[in-house]
């Protein structure tokens, strides 16, 4: 039994290091009563009366405001996860009425697997004897603080 219970304890401090949760809530709250108000017709100016200022905008095509909030989930030990996601989009035509309101949830959402290569980028790349005397010929002058390449002129007047 004494074997057991440094065991026992190890486990029960990590699970209840684990179980406790906080929610965290980002962006815009999400209103269903003021989002379902918005109709087809309305102003952007009613529409910033119900909802506020939007979280994004679209940066071509026609005028699309976005209303973006999720709820994640902190633990102590693992990383965050979202719990809840509402995305509000609200469509607006050339004369800046509303032409159209659809909600995402966390459901409507696609992982993305982020690529982890490097790409890299033109230019020359200099070995080490290149860069070796790629240096001769510069140097400080005593005092200025500045260094310059062989050849270059000297500073004058400091």
């Amino acid at each position: 039994m004494r074997s057991k219970l440094p065991v026992i304890l190890v486990s029960s401090m990590a699970l209840l290091a684990v179980a406790c949760a906080t929610p965290v809530t980002r962006g815009h709250i999400h209103e269903p009563e003021a989002i379902q108000a918005i109709k087809p017709g309305a102003t952007k100016e009613e529409v910033q009366q119900l909802l506020g200022s939007p979280s994004s905008e679209s940066s071509f095509g026609l005028v699309t405001w976005y209303y973006i909030s999720s709820v994640k989930e902190v633990r102590s030990i693992t990383a965050p996860k979202v719990v809840e996601q509402n995305v509000t989009e609200v469509a607006f035509n050339n004369a800046g009425v509303v032409s159209g309101v659809k909600n995402y949830t966390l459901a409507d959402g696609k992982q993305i697997e982020t690529v982890k290569r490097i790409t890299p980028t033109e230019g020359q790349q200099l070995g080490f004897f290149e860069q070796i005397m790629g240096n001769l010929g510069r140097f400080n002058k005593e005092g200025s603080g500045t260094s310059r390449k062989a050849g270059s002129p000297p500073v004058v007047g400091r």
